[in-house]
């Protein structure tokens, strides 16, 4: 009989960390569960660490070599039997009733895509640095312009376009027919494959937001996104500018109830969208990406480091 929750965590080079990731789903409590972790070619002791767990029969351990945190994912979410999937980096933790509360709450709303929570952010010894509360706190910039606001709305699929206020792949629940019926994955990118797979799956439902912070984001100096605040900025904001134009009309559209209010959210993805100081980029993003339901031909070929328009743009971006 398959599991109701299918976990599935990525792993890579957390030996500090990813023991209690493992724990913080095994010792919670929901109990029909499967939990698949994929090691992604760790070179510390991660894999010892396991090693350890792999006779719990709730536990599939997958080692392959190093491809990257989106096949990670991906691989996961092919040996998932779950009707519901749960993502946990490997050195984030989950609240005990996490998976309780997140699993009841999309099986009450069978229309939604995505299931998420607030979150405890902490640093590397587990220490509360703060509470992220969706899009109204914690902000990781500001605004480009005075408005109007996608955030000041009130719909949730909006204020993400103006930010990735769900903040990482940890924060993700949501029913495996986005990847059995839909075809959903996680995009080869190395800063925002989270924030594209989200924006993807609200083209097939409603975000359902839990109130409360049940889940631990760990902030410590091996943080992917640390990279991209330094010698990657520039690359980072290219690909977030990337993700927001590849599905801002179509997520307003999908919005709008008629020509007027499509006119207003216009105006407010140009207030909200992160440009970086650097709307002309944005803006040529928009125009490449084209609009019609799926991006023209060759814009996803932007993402390549080498191509062009990313170096220059990503270079620009950077300061």
């Amino acid at each position: 009989m398959n599991p109701a929750v299918s976990v599935i965590i990525p792993s890579y080079n957390h030996e500090a960390y990813v023991g209690a990731a493992v724990e913080s789903v095994l010792a919670g409590s929901f109990e029909d569960l499967e939990l698949i972790v994929v090691d992604d070619g760790s070179t510390d002791g991660s894999r010892g660490v396991l090693e350890t767990y792999r006779d719990d029969p709730r536990v599939v351990l997958h080692l392959q070599e190093n491809r990257g945190a989106h096949a990670a994912l991906n691989r996961g979410l092919e040996l998932a039997r779950g009707e519901i999937a749960f993502i946990l980096d490997s050195d984030d933790a989950f609240d005990p009733e996490r998976i309780g509360v997140l699993h009841d709450r999309l099986r009450s709303n069978p229309g939604a895509a995505i299931a998420s929570s607030w979150i405890r952010v902490v640093d590397a010894a587990g220490s509360e640095l703060g509470i992220k509360q969706a899009w109204r706190t914690l902000p990781p910039w500001a605004p480009p312009g005075p408005g109007p606001r996608l955030s000041d709305l009130g719909d949730a699929r909006l204020a993400l376009l103006e930010t990735n206020w769900i903040s990482t792949t940890s924060n993700l629940a949501f029913p495996m027919r986005l990847i059995r019926e839909h075809g959903l994955r996680f995009a080869g990118l190395r800063y925002a494959h989270d924030w594209d797979f989200i924006l993807s799956a609200c083209a097939f439902g409603a975000v359902e937001l839990v109130e409360r912070p049940l889940l631990d984001y760990r902030v410590h100096g091996a943080n992917t996104i640390g990279e991209g605040a330094d010698e990657g900025r520039g690359a980072m904001r290219f690909e977030i500018m990337w993700v927001v134009a590849r599905h801002g009309m179509r997520t307003i559209r999908d919005a709008a109830g008629n020509e007027a209010e499509l006119a207003h959210l216009r105006r407010a993805l140009w207030g909200s969208a992160p440009t970086f100081g650097r709307p002309e980029v944005f803006d040529q993003l928009v125009v490449l990406r084209g609009s019609g339901d799926a991006p023209s031909s060759g814009y996803d070929a932007l993402t390549d480091p080498a191509h062009p328009l990313n170096r220059s743009a990503s270079a620009a971006l950077q300061t």
